[in-house]
């Protein structure tokens, strides 16, 4: 029965403890992968046959990903049910009450709380502590918005585990996502209205894993950043002109505000400068491809990205 699988996700109050998750800790998940990671030592013997010599695997920890719809929770001011998700991966809460909730990087990451999270397929039962992730945005025309996160954490070995039921789940306040469409979706990119096509934002791996004496962890160290790419509807050059963006060195913005009703609206901001354009032909409509490389609006802020919920 391995089409049953359930993820339960939550925050440690001992740092690498088991938090021990239950049915309320339950995260809407979509296409979840776990994968053991190691690494093993490679041994060269000076011998007269020509065959390999066993390694020995060392560095073991173990790593997630999945998607989450991206929702507001129906209330403003309140977080929606994936918010502690963000602070695992880096990201601050901001509420402000009965107003707004914004997710956007965090001045120190290392400070982020840690988490432990078991993941459920068929009768296997992974678990890991200490568990720490990055962040990411997957938005579709005629999809619906998602969050895409990858965790690594401190693997405990796979155990046997009882048949998921209905019971270890409790989905209250979890809800799906509208799809993006004219009409639900407005977006504008460098003060123009370009037809919106798709939208991917990652964030550069600053997940360390560390395994050595007197040290087995899991932290947000190093550098962090943000690239994105984006396709759009080509306009006139004299509207939306990618090109001397590019050469000009230009910070642009965007903005993608999804949902109309209080309480349910998305606000995705970036500022970004681009890489050179690349156009296509898409079913007779013309198409216009960039990457983009997300960037602070000075050394002492980290306002390139933020996910305001109204």
């Amino acid at each position: 029965m391995a089409d049953r699988q359930l993820l339960l996700i939550k925050q440690e109050t001992v740092e690498g403890t088991d938090a021990a998750p239950a049915a309320t800790d339950v995260v809407w998940a979509e296409g979840a992968q776990f994968t053991p990671q190691g690494d093993r030592s490679k041994t060269t013997v000076n011998k007269p046959g020509v065959g390999a010599v066993a390694g020995k695997l060392t560095g073991q920890y173990g790593e997630l990903t999945f998607s989450v719809p991206l929702t507001a929770s129906g209330t403003k001011g309140t977080a929606p049910k994936w918010g502690f998700l963000a602070k695992f991966c880096g990201l601050g809460e901001t509420i402000v009450a009965t107003t707004s909730v914004t997710y956007a990087p965090a001045a120190d990451p290392s400070a982020s709380p840690s988490a432990t999270i078991v993941w459920r397929e068929g009768r296997r039962l992974h678990k890991l502590t200490m568990a720490r992730g990055r962040v990411g945005l997957k938005l579709d025309e005629n999809a619906r918005p998602m969050l895409t996160f990858a965790f690594k954490g401190i693997k405990v070995a796979v155990t046997d585990g009882a048949v998921i039921a209905h019971a270890d789940a409790t989905w209250t306040g979890w809800a799906d996502a509208m799809p993006i469409t004219q009409g639900r979706t407005t977006f504008t990119v460098a003060g123009a209205t370009a037809p919106f096509r798709s939208l991917s934002i990652d964030q550069s791996d600053n997940v360390l894993f560390s395994d050595r004496p007197n040290q087995k962890r899991v932290d947000l160290v190093g550098e962090r950043t943000f690239s994105g790419k984006l396709k759009c509807g080509t306009l006139l050059p004299s509207v939306l002109n990618f090109e001397t963006l590019a050469e000009a060195d230009t910070i642009s913005t965007l903005a993608l505000v999804h949902g109309a009703t209080a309480g349910s609206i998305i606000t995705i901001n970036a500022r970004f400068q681009v890489s050179q354009p690349s156009y296509s032909d898409d079913k007779g409509l013309d198409v216009t491809d960039v990457d983009l490389s997300l960037v602070p609006s000075a050394l002492s802020t980290d306002d390139e990205l933020s996910i305001v919920l109204t």
